[in-house]
């Protein structure tokens, strides 16, 4: 943003929000200026106004109140004024200092430090202003403005600019993409640790906002959290930079499942049986080789999949149904997201791995309710005594430790090439584990072999902030197998 933009905002709010009345001042007696001024535009530079929509919160007003008395609104904070009127010079005053300005033609326009805000009245004109959106004029409009006429903001008549005007291409792709879509994640083609996943369906919700010129962003949530679990993304899937036509919509650049996308796969496309229906899939192989393969499908929000049967497959399209007689237009248009299902059934019904068992046992990791897995009870039993699961077939154990808050990630990282790097077999990779951040380190020596799984939560939890798996076993290939894995990823954090 531009730094004029910030400096005034700066200016403004402080005297607004210092308002609290001034001496003198009257209306001139022109009682057809009263009423209120909306907050509306501002200057971004010379040749350009920007919407305030995006810089300002609540509401921003000016009311102008006969008998020279005003009332100014910023951000929701009230503040009683005076005003004058001279011609079309206006003056507020306060105690903390004046904002001067023009009353004309239903708009008003404050001068701040050589910036405008423009407060548009029930008599004003909006499109004289020929305000654009942020985004707008950051996608090349600022740079090119196109106009050798540009608004004269607070004269009697400012000429109307010659700004470039989208294609008709570019807004019936606006019109074609744009919008809340609902449908389904399917998993299939998945090999190695994530193939046992293959053939379970969940709920999917996707998000399109294209500018003008076809770009923009796509953003793929699920909504009740069964699979992509980061809450603090509002349990995202896929969040990518993209751009369309009246054809496809391409992804250029972003992560899917914490992932950088393949962006020869994503290439989203219509159904050629029902144009409104969209499809898209692609896969990603970690640096394990367990792959990951995946397929969404899309309705725009809204359509009651009356005529496609396979709805009966994704889980929660019944509470779909129930939002839109709610009258809901997105998985999140009543503020929170939906209410995420206590614990499942079965494990598919939250994307637990069918290698735990139809009915696998729910560990507290350290009795404080903040971190769980879930592990098969016949293969594995939970000693308290050391804290750790054992498979007393195989001799594979799974300790379990909090990673203390004193303790830096990146040190721990350093330690491990310090410490470790000498032993057979040692590797230490960088990556994810259920979107947070994680190490894996694997080593062998005198003792057997060891694979450790640090995984980080992001930020302080009672004193410590991640959990450390340490698999031990006779071999690697002990250690580093579907069903630890699967053990590992069951991990939820609350």
């Amino acid at each position: 943003m531009k730094k004029i933009i910030a400096l005034t905002l700066a200016i403004f709010k402080t005297l607004a929000l210092c308002a609290c009345g001034g001496d003198g001042g009257n209306s001139g007696g022109d009682d057809s200026v009263l009423g209120k001024y909306e907050l509306y535009a501002m200057d971004y530079d010379e040749n350009n106004v920007v919407l305030t929509d995006e810089l300002f919160d609540g509401e921003n007003y000016i009311v102008l109140k006969s008998g020279g008395k005003a009332e100014m609104c910023l951000e929701d904070e009230k503040s009683d004024v005076k005003w004058k009127l001279d011609g079309k010079a206006l003056v507020l005053k306060a105690d903390d200092g004046d904002m001067e300005g023009t009353l004309s033609k239903g708009i008003i326009t404050l001068e701040l430090d050589g910036s405008n805000l423009y407060f548009v009245g029930e008599s004003g004109s909006k499109s004289k202003l020929n305000a654009k959106t942020l985004d707008e004029l950051l996608h090349g409009i600022v740079d090119d403005p196109g106009t050798d006429n540009p608004v004269e903001p607070g004269t009697d008549e400012p000429t109307e600019p010659v700004e470039p005007q989208p294609t008709e291409t570019a807004s019936e792709v606006q019109k074609l993409w744009n919008g809340w879509y609902y449908g389904c994640l399917d998993i299939n083609g998945s090999e190695g640790g994530w193939e046992a996943a293959n053939g379970l369906t969940f709920d999917a919700a996707m998000q399109v906002e294209l500018d003008a010129d076809g770009s923009g962003t796509l953003t793929i949530y699920d909504p009740y959290g069964a699979f992509a679990l980061n809450p603090e993304h509002n349990n995202r899937y896929v969040v990518i930079n993209c751009h369309a036509d009246t054809s496809y919509l391409y992804g250029d650049s972003g992560t899917a499942f914490d992932y950088d996308i393949n962006t020869s796969d994503w290439r989203v496309v219509r159904n050629t049986a029902n144009q409104n229906k969209l499809n898209v899939g692609s896969s990603y192989t970690d640096a394990y080789g367990n792959k990951l393969g995946y397929d969404f499908t899309f309705l725009p929000w809204g359509d009651r999949w009356e005529s496609e049967s396979y709805s009966q497959f994704i889980p929660h399209f019944d509470d779909y149904l129930d939002m839109l007689d709610k009258g809901m237009n997105n998985p999140f248009d009543d503020g929170s997201a939906p209410e995420t299902p206590s614990t499942p059934s079965t494990p598919s019904s939250v994307g637990l791995s069918p290698l735990l068992g139809s009915s696998p046992t729910k560990l507290d990791i350290n009795d404080r309710g903040i971190a769980f897995v879930y592990y098969p009870a016949d293969q594995f039993v939970y000693d308290d005594w050391y804290g750790k699961l054992k498979n007393e077939a195989t001799g594979v154990g799974i300790l379990m430790d909090p990673m203390l808050g004193s303790t830096n990630f990146d040190e721990l990282k350093e330690s491990y090439k310090e410490n470790n790097s000498d032993e057979d077999d040692y590797s230490l990779v960088e990556t994810t584990v259920n979107g947070y951040k994680a190490l894996i380190l694997k080593y062998s020596d005198w003792l057997g072999s060891t694979m450790r799984v640090d995984i980080d939560f992001g930020g302080n939890h009672d004193g410590w902030y991640g959990i450390s798996f340490a698999v031990s076993g006779d071999s690697l290939a002990d250690c580093d197998t579907d069903l630890i894995w699967a053990i590992i990823e069951s991990l939820e954090v609350s």
